[in-house]
């Protein structure tokens, strides 16, 4: 049978200890007084700051074993440094019993690292109870090899206690911050070391007491630095981190290079709940919302109000798959549980809808990992609502489904741009895409047409109106009717969408698609005014799901007709607008895409 990972461990700790009790029975000599003096000194004084550790604004806790260690070694040489770790690891255990191995260890490895030190030291030229400044390479090679020696035994042992990489812990030790934090302890160090030679103990007592008055002191100040940082990063209402703080830690995490995912979460139908009853009961929603969703989210995550009813995580070191689990895991515990006022929400039920995206895989920078979430999150919110949803470009479906050259594959990159730029001018846009695949896809079925034609015909539906790009904002998202000079404007967008894609040789199957998706059956739709069957069959395609998205869907406008109503206008208008061998089949893909909406209904 193989060694677990906690008898690997032990095996660890009793392999240090067995070195440090060698080490020890090696170099043991007679201690003089004056050396005995220093050993309880300088143990009082590590022992006191250990149990009472100085706290940074940082949050880190800073101790000083270090820095004494180094200057026993100096003055005093091995045995003394592996006296004081012993007798502090024997006052803090009596304090701290239900501890007493995980201090024993860090203290048996604050020796070790000093015993390789100190052989550094000597080998540089170090003289055990001389101190000059002007050997300072001696010095340096004591700081360094103390560093590094700890660090790998620290990583070591973290390494099989955790199972994490071992270049995950070591990443995490060698961080700028505490690096920093090291050669400031070994300056200090020195500067203790100069106080014992030219004043004694009395002089590293009353350095100490100066140090600990000041660590006493500055506690307060510092609690007050967390109050007042608290309140700026964090989100008053809920108690999640703000906004401001998302964006920090987000930068943050990038900056690390590491694997990032981020979730975007949206809360359905909250302004129907908040209108139905009130702000506060509103808010008192949000918070109980927020709650839930922090039961699911990993340790290592990061949870914030990103703002209004929307919420975002962070989750550090997590790929695609692994946030898609998170992410599902959050959807369902906030559906399944009973919040108040829930028998008037449709389905009678809160729910979330869920964008996700990660970093490198999918984004190239934050500003992207950002994008990416939000539009994969208004795809649920535009196409179902209660789902989480991983970006996927379909512009890279593009990509993988047909074979483009050097040139062409610039000029989709120029296509996906433009997506990006009529999302943005027009977000209906968007889902409205989205459903006319759909839509079209599932018709193109239904009908029996070949693989090769659905594929086609599915990405024609994508590139239908590319062309939008062209057409001023205004009137993309005018509300009242449009004039005649702004109709015959809007009308163009499908001959420039034409004109967009053309030169892509791999796409021309898509033109009859973007160019005639607006002619009608009886020869009076634009731009050709072409009739019945000299239309394109995937262009009538699309001229059936585009104008039925348009009559379902929220639009500045015109009101939403239900789905039974948008039926019995399609089947109206069978002949005229639409080919009559078509409705009927569409007719009966609505009807099982959108089961539960046809019922709600009838």
């Amino acid at each position: 049978m193989g060694l677990n990972r906690k008898h690997v461990l032990c095996l660890y700790e009793v392999l240090c200890y067995t070195i440090f009790g060698i080490l020890f029975y090696a170099n043991f000599r007679e201690i003089t007084n004056k050396e005995w003096v220093a050993i309880v000194t300088l143990t009082g004084i590590a022992t006191l700051f250990e149990l009472r550790q100085i706290r940074l604004p940082s949050g880190e806790r800073l101790s000083i074993v270090t820095p004494l260690l180094f200057t026993a070694g100096i003055l005093y040489g091995i045995e003394p440094i592996f006296l004081i770790v012993l007798l502090m690891a024997t006052i803090i255990i009596i304090n701290r019993p239900k501890s007493w191995n995980l201090i024993l260890f860090n203290s048996v490895q604050f020796g070790l690292s000093a015993f390789a030190a100190l052989c550094a030291f000597q080998m540089a030229g170090g003289r055990i109870g001389f101190f000059d400044l002007q050997e300072s390479n001696t010095y340096l090679s004591f700081a360094f090899v103390y560093f590094f020696t700890n660090v790998f035994l620290i990583s070591f042992y973290m390494t099989i206690r955790s199972g994490a990489p071992i270049q995950e812990t070591l990443r995490k030790l060698l961080e700028k911050q505490s690096v920093l934090i090291y050669c400031t302890m070994m300056t200090f160090g020195l500067l203790m070391t100069i106080v014992v030679e030219a004043e004694g103990m009395g002089g590293v007592i009353l350095l100490s007491i100066i140090l600990w008055f000041l660590g006493v002191t500055y506690r307060h100040y510092y609690e007050m630095y967390d109050h007042f940082r608290s309140l700026s990063i964090k989100d008053e209402l809920t108690g999640l981190y703000n906004h401001r703080y998302f964006q920090e830690k987000l930068t943050e995490v990038i900056m690390d290079g590491d694997t990032v995912s981020l979730l975007l979460l949206d809360l359905d139908y909250f302004k129907i709940y908040n209108d139905m009853y009130g702000h506060p009961q509103g808010d008192k929603l949000l918070q109980e919302v927020s709650e839930v969703i922090s039961k699911h989210i990993p340790d290592q995550g990061i949870f914030c109000r990103y703002g209004g009813e929307e919420f975002a995580v962070i989750l550090p070191g997590q790929g695609g798959d692994e946030a898609l689990a998170v992410a599902e895991s959050i959807r369902l515990g906030v559906s399944e549980h009973n919040f108040d006022g829930i028998e008037h929400m449709p389905k009678q039920r809160i729910t979330v809808s869920i964008g996700v995206s990660s970093y490198p895989d999918m984004a190239s920078s934050k500003e992207n990992l950002i994008i990416l979430a939000d539009e994969a999150l208004y795809k649920v919110k535009y196409t179902s609502r209660n789902k989480v949803q991983l970006y996927s470009s379909v512009v890279d479906e593009l990509n993988s489904h047909f074979q483009f050259g050097s040139e062409e594959t610039e000029l989709i990159q120029t296509i996906k741009t433009f997506l990006t730029i009529i999302n943005s001018k027009d977000r209906y846009t968007y889902g409205h895409t989205e459903r006319d695949m759909e839509y079209a896809e599932a018709l193109a079925r239904k009908i029996g047409l070949s693989e090769e034609e659905i594929k086609i015909i599915r990405y024609g539906a994508l590139l239908h109106d590319i062309g939008k790009v062209e057409v001023p904002t205004d009137i993309l998202n005018k509300k009242s009717r449009l004039t005649e000079e702004e109709w015959e404007i809007m009308k163009m967008h499908v001959i420039w969408g034409e004109e967009i894609v053309r030169p892509i040789r791999a796409l021309a199957p898509c033109l009859p698609i973007i160019r005639h998706h607006h002619e009608r059956y009886d020869g009076k739709g634009y731009p050709d005014g072409l009739t019945g069957a000299n239309i394109p069959l995937s262009a009538r395609i699309l001229t059936i799901v585009d104008s039925f998205d348009a009559m379902t869907t929220n639009r500045p406008y015109q009101k939403t007709k239900t789905i039974p109503e948008a039926i019995d206008e399609l089947r109206r208008c069978a002949g005229t607008q639409f080919d009559p061998e078509l409705v009927e089949p569409f007719i009966e893909v609505i009807k099982k895409l959108r089961a539960g909406q046809v019922e709600k209904y009838a």
